[in-house]
């Protein structure tokens, strides 16, 4: 809860700094991980700030760095056992709008992330583990404007590469590449909105965020 606070304060006072967007995102997903022996299912909660700055042609470059806490599920016939972890993770992305109209566009969206997290909930006398992986991702979208609702379907591939080291490496991927989803965008100003976000495919879950752009 503390570390939620911090995360408001911190984005309220990014919000009066000059950028031309920021946003806070709260996110659960699960997701299949692929490993040598089985496939197991990574449920993540996340929580990340987001900053970015927009040049004349609208090509948008931006920063996130965030929170997450995440356990990690094999199959029932697998011999591995249930792990939990949490960490931080930090991510570039590349956007560019392409207007069609007033009212629609289209997007593409390059971005890459590296992660990396300690288990938790472990006893004294056990070794923790540390978890790692870089995540690249490229997303193709539509956009439709209805007055105070944007709605934005997409489509976004994902190349997951990391590994679960201590006491032996465990590599993984994602079990699944492509991912749809949908955003709901209702706007409170012109240069504000309350974004709903709905995943599903190699990711399942939800995002709710609260976005400024100019």
């Amino acid at each position: 809860m503390r570390l939620s606070l911090l995360f408001l304060l911190f984005f309220s006072s990014l919000v009066s700094a000059e950028w031309t967007g920021v946003s806070l995102e709260i996110g659960e997903t699960d997701s299949d991980w692929k490993f040598d022996d089985d496939v197991r299912e990574a449920q993540v909660s996340e929580i990340n700030f987001q900053i970015e700055e927009k040049i004349d042609s609208g090509l948008t470059f931006g920063a996130s760095i965030g929170y997450f806490d995440m356990r990690v599920v094999p199959d029932s016939d697998s011999a591995a056992e249930t792990m939990k972890f949490d960490g931080q993770y930090l991510g570039l992305y590349i956007r560019q709008p392409l207007p069609i109209s007033k009212h629609i566009s289209f997007h593409g969206l390059f971005s890459i992330r590296y992660t990396n997290g300690t288990e938790s909930g472990v006893d004294d006398d056990e070794d923790e583990k540390d978890i790692d992986w870089t995540q690249s991702s490229f997303e193709l979208g539509f956009n439709l404007r209805f007055s105070k609702l944007r709605i934005a379907p997409y489509a976004i591939y994902q190349d997951v590469d990391g590994d679960i080291s201590g006491g032996g490496t465990d590599v993984f991927e994602l079990d699944e590449p492509l991912t749809q989803g949908v955003r709901l965008d209702y706007f409170i100003e012109d240069t504000a909105f309350v974004r709903f976000e709905f995943v599903n495919g190699g990711r399942s879950g939800g995002y709710l965020s609260f976005v400024r752009r100019y």
